[in-house]
């Protein structure tokens, strides 16, 4: 078992081992990036090199006059794409850290939202060891339970009366000429119809024995409403003996001071909830920013390719090719040295660039695990599964796949399903959400009760659905009575 709040924060720690890996690989990235552009530059030089050897006065002018234009015109554009790198690193670095200040501010919240939830755990376990001896409570609580038991079996006879006067009925439905005198109303004062229409429905009622199956169905169909009735009062009845239960529960959660125990702690998850806000906000800003980034760490931003198509245009200027043919043509070795410096240069260049775009591809995947890990922890957040209540059975288990989505080996969807699997709430003063009242209102069976006309009387831990209900399924009480510890999440109703 492991709690809920360490459960966060070894997915924080993941998260912040994960940014700093990523740091790395970005920082290998921009590395490899410059190795690009310096080998395009250390080729264009070459080539320089072999033109001051082969060609003539006015052509190697030409071809240098080219190479140093290019040069100077390819070192302004990274001279400002330094310049553009040096701005988004230090706004990446600036995000980064906002997060972590963000991080940390939660966690001393936490610490207070911790408290807060643990003296409204304290006083409702306090009043509630108080109720367990107070007669006019324990006698309201059996007059409760008794009505209730009489609602739910009220709806249930009603129920077998109208699926009985659905399997009954059919026989009467399918006669044609019965149900031709029912619509009509015959046999009842609501019949009207002119001599030979009666003449003639009066012959068709001897025909199908139309009077004693009229009164066989009304009393088929007459008994489900009245038990429906019956049903509905019972459960108003039962209704009102629960509204008169909880009137003793919260008189006396005033007098024990958990209204402002429990106000203290909404206010508290209220700020929580708008820092987990702010720090969604700032995740997403650093994801922006790194993939901005990552534009120029994988060497695809405007400012290298722009250079780069500089440098190629002056090595275009001479094909290998041509080179080779003229180092051949001459006595001297410096010529075939260069050609082969080339050769040497553009191998380089193209193990640069597969290193450049597994890189590339490794950054992606990195960034989309990232992702997929705070959507989880977003998700966790919003559902309270850090409140002080909240536990995980096979802690190991949690901790290995919240490390296996940074590591590829599940996607985010596998450990949240994993998360609501083994999450459970536990007591953690003595407290339970279903004594009293808690214990009758059950409004995720739709048998029981339509809907929760007040809130409950306890603090339900998780954060409230739509409908004013807690996130969890109650547990089942064995034997009559009510079972200490923790109760299985149902993931709301």
């Amino acid at each position: 078992m492991v709690s809920g709040r360490s459960t966060l924060k070894q997915m924080d720690q993941t998260l912040r081992t994960a940014r700093r890996d990523l740091e790395r690989l970005d920082q290998q990235l921009r590395s490899t990036s410059l190795a690009v552009t310096e080998n395009k530059l250390m080729q264009a030089r070459a080539i320089d090199r072999m033109a001051g050897i082969r060609l003539d006065a006015k052509r190697r002018g030409e071809v240098v006059a080219f190479l140093e234009s290019a040069t100077r015109e390819a070192g302004a554009i990274l001279h400002d794409r330094d310049k553009a790198i040096e701005s988004v690193n230090t706004r990446v670095h600036a995000a980064a850290e906002a997060i972590e200040a963000l991080e940390d501010r939660r966690e001393v919240l936490h610490e207070d939202v911790d408290a807060a939830a643990r003296t409204l755990s304290e006083r409702e376990a306090a009043v509630q060891q108080r109720l367990e001896t107070d007669t006019t409570f324990q006698e309201q609580l059996e007059r409760t339970r008794a009505a209730d038991a009489v609602a739910v079996s009220a709806l249930e006879k009603a129920e077998l009366a109208e699926e009985d006067r659905r399997r009954k009925g059919e026989p009467f439905e399918n006669d044609e000429l019965f149900m031709y005198l029912w619509q009509r109303s015959y046999g009842t004062s609501g019949y009207s119809a002119n001599p030979i229409a009666r003449l003639l429905d009066a012959w068709v009622a001897r025909l199908c024995g139309y009077h004693d199956a009229r009164a066989n169905y009304w009393m088929l169909l007459e008994i489900p409403k009245r038990l429906a009735e019956h049903a509905e009062h019972a459960r108003d009845t039962a209704d009102a003996e629960l509204d008169k239960l909880q009137d003793i529960e919260e008189k006396a959660a005033t007098d024990g001071n958990i209204p402002e125990a429990r106000a203290t702690l909404d206010a508290l998850e209220k700020r929580q909830d708008e820092l987990d806000a702010e720090i969604t906000a700032a995740e997403q800003a650093l994801g922006n920013l790194q993939a901005e980034q990552s534009r120029f760490t994988a060497g695809e931003d405007d400012f290298l390719l722009k250079a780069l198509r500089v440098y190629s245009a002056a090595m275009e200027r001479r094909d290998i090719g041509e080179l080779t043919r003229l180092a051949r043509a001459t006595m001297t070795i410096e010529d075939d040295e260069i050609v082969e410096e080339l050769r040497h240069l553009r191998r380089q260049y193209d193990e640069l660039e597969e290193e450049l775009a597994e890189n590339r591809e490794l950054q992606h995947v990195r960034l989309k695990r990232m992702r997929e890990l705070e959507k989880v922890r977003q998700d966790f957040k919003r559902s309270r599964y850090d409140d002080l209540h909240s536990q995980f059975d096979k802690g190991e288990v949690i901790e290995r796949m919240i490390g296996e989505v940074i590591a590829g080996m599940i996607h985010g969807g596998s450990l949240w399903d994993a998360l609501r699997r083994y999450q459970r709430y536990a007591d953690s003063s003595g407290e339970w959400p279903d004594f009293g009242s808690g214990g009758i209102v059950r409004p995720n069976h739709r048998r029981i009760r339509k809907s929760r006309r007040r809130p409950p009387s306890w603090h339900w831990p998780g954060r409230k659905s739509r409908s004013g209900s807690s996130g969890f399924r109650l547990p089942r009480s064995r034997g009559g009575s009510r079972s200490r510890g923790g109760f299985r999440t149902g993931g709301g109703f």
